[in-house]
């Protein structure tokens, strides 16, 4: 009934879906759901949320990719709803809505309490491609370059294939080695991983390469609800970067979405300043930017509102420096001669990580 109600609304999100919520609660999460309704028994607005309650009353609720519907609807009498079906003391709630941003959105949520926090999560900015045209269309809408990397892999005899019984230990594996070779950050911890293939499993289309000795070369996930798909899952290996198989990967992941009857694909955020590589190859494949209406946060009280964005700026420094130090400490070795993988995965999967 939830999904149901969901993609009903336009602006729906795959991160508000009943799987999402379900990988969550696996992780610890305790999910939470909110829907208005108006006069006539009418769904006009729906967020769901994740809480983790902590000593004292205390409690944080997260949500992704909402809310969905009337903004209107989050005034004082969903800050009372919350606090009351999550019986705690004290709230602090921030939300990520993926919507495209305009003032009038933002001036309401500002006039109800809501302000922007300044310590973020995510990104507010993303890219899509409209997969309602025709394929010549679509590619078409790619550049020149990509075109021609996506030709060569074609030739390169690699074998595409949709993963129907994914092997968590391989997903594992190949950002264990990224993050070895890069210095990163556990991006993914096993359970995560072993939870997202468990939770989401037919919302999540994942597509395999294999080059012509069987070996994987790159993996490609995205999470669908409705009509609407979001890129959760990229990893590609050096010698798939050789092979150019992320283009072939790709290709074949959006012609599937396509088939199936998905009208938008969202590459799940981007960063140019931190992450050009990854900007370059989305932007390239035909996205078109946009801006998301983006983080927004309320707390019961004063102080908790304080003490969220201070906590969550703290641990995201000491995230970075640990990644600057791992970096530093590789540079200064020698770098291991076998495979060298490069993997992204939504803000949306990091944000266990960071608000643990």
């Amino acid at each position: 009934m939830w999904d149901q109600t969901l993609t009903s609304f336009g602006d729906c999100s795959p991160f508000q879906s009943y799987a999402w919520a379900q990988y969550r609660r696996s992780l610890g999460w305790q999910p939470h759901h909110w829907i208005a309704f108006d006069e006539n028994d009418s769904a006009v607005a729906m967020m769901q949320g994740y809480l983790r309650r902590y000593p004292f009353g205390v409690g944080m609720v997260w949500s992704e990719g909402g809310p969905v519907g009337d903004l209107s609807a989050c005034d004082d009498a969903f800050h009372q709803a919350v606090k009351e079906t999550t019986n705690l003391r004290g709230v602090y709630y921030r939300f990520r809505c993926d919507r495209p941003r305009h003032i009038e959105d933002s001036l309401r949520l500002t006039s109800q309490g809501w302000t922007m926090p300044w310590s973020p999560l995510t990104t507010n900015y993303t890219m899509t491609i409209d997969l309602t045209v025709t394929e010549e269309q679509l590619l078409k809408s790619c550049e020149r370059n990509w075109r021609w990397n996506l030709k060569k892999a074609n030739g390169c005899n690699l074998t595409l294939s949709q993963w129907q019984h994914p092997s968590a230990s391989e997903i594992v594996g190949a950002y264990r080695s990224m993050e070895n070779v890069k210095g990163l950050e556990e991006q993914l911890s096993e359970t995560e991983i072993e939870q997202m293939l468990s939770s989401l499993k037919a919302h999540l289309v994942l597509y395999r390469c294999d080059d012509a000795a069987g070996d994987l070369v790159c993996v490609m996930g995205a999470l669908v609800t409705g009509d609407k798909a979001c890129l959760v899952l990229s990893a590609t290996a050096a010698r798939g970067r050789e092979l150019h198989a992320s283009y072939a990967t790709f290709w074949s992941l959006i012609r599937h979405l396509r088939n199936i009857g998905v009208r938008q694909f969202d590459f799940a955020g981007i960063d140019p300043v931190r992450n050009p590589g990854v900007y370059r190859f989305k932007r390239a494949a035909g996205g078109a930017p946009i801006e998301m209406l983006g983080e927004w946060d309320w707390a019961s009280r004063p102080w908790l509102h304080w003490f969220g964005n201070w906590a969550i700026a703290k641990r995201n420094r000491i995230r970075q420096a640990e990644t600057a130090l791992n970096r530093s400490t590789k540079t200064s070795q020698a770098q291991p001669k076998e495979i060298e993988l490069q993997a992204e995965t939504t803000q949306q999967s990091k944000l266990v990580e960071t608000l643990t």
